[in-house]
């Protein structure tokens, strides 16, 4: 199985460090076993390549399976893709009715089940799915605060802790961010990541995304 998404720009908000923010347009879930079949999901629309070609849109309630591939919408809300029964993600849907200039219809991307993706999947979030992450901390030196270290693999990233809310705000949890959009947190570099098309299936130089 192969997740890639397709990301546009928008200016920062007011206020913000950032000069541009990015997100995701649309994403596309591939397989190649036992025969080729796909779902991309956008904002307003689902379209499911399996046995026939079925385009469903978001604002209702429905489900739907085709062979490997089932899809189940939650109107204006979410979209869960399961792979095989044992693989499922979330995609949340970010619409505004009113958008201000930095505002865009964006999607949201969770792994909800990795039970069948094999310890070589890789990507941007497979390659951190099967590895322990710890997080040290560094004695304060004078005025400062103490440091905090995120430790994966053979990498110590410095983090900062911060609340942030996900599925469509209804939850507030706790994350660890990584300066300079976690570069230095990942196999490779960024352009390792670029895909040729939505619906680019090939191998990783680090590793493999397919289960």
């Amino acid at each position: 199985v192969t997740v890639n998404g397709k990301l546009i720009g928008a200016p920062a908000p007011p206020g913000s460090h950032k000069q541009q923010r990015t997100y995701f347009s649309s994403i596309a879930i591939v397989v190649d076993h036992p025969r080729r079949a796909y779902i991309e999901v956008t904002p307003n629309k689902v379209i499911l390549d399996g046995r026939d070609r079925i385009v469903l849109p978001c604002h209702t309630t429905m489900a739907v399976d085709s062979d490997m591939l089932s899809v189940a919408i939650s109107g204006r809300s979410n979209v869960t893709v399961t792979v095989g029964g044992n693989i499922s993600f979330v995609i949340l849907l970010h619409q505004y009715k009113n958008p201000a200039p930095y505002q865009r219809d964006h999607l949201g991307f969770y792994i909800a089940n990795s039970t069948g993706l094999s310890h070589r999947c890789h990507g941007l979030l497979g390659q951190f799915l099967n590895e322990e992450v710890g997080v040290a901390q560094l004695p304060a030196q004078g005025d400062s605060n103490p440091s905090v270290f995120l430790k994966v693999k053979d990498r110590s990233v410095p983090v900062v802790r911060k609340s942030r809310r996900i599925y469509s705000g209804k939850q507030n949890v706790d994350c660890w961010f990584a300066r300079n959009n976690a570069e230095k947190l990942i196999d490779g570099h960024y352009e390792d990541y670029v895909m040729s098309h939505m619906f680019d299936t090939g191998e990783w130089p680090h590793g493999t995304n397919k289960v």
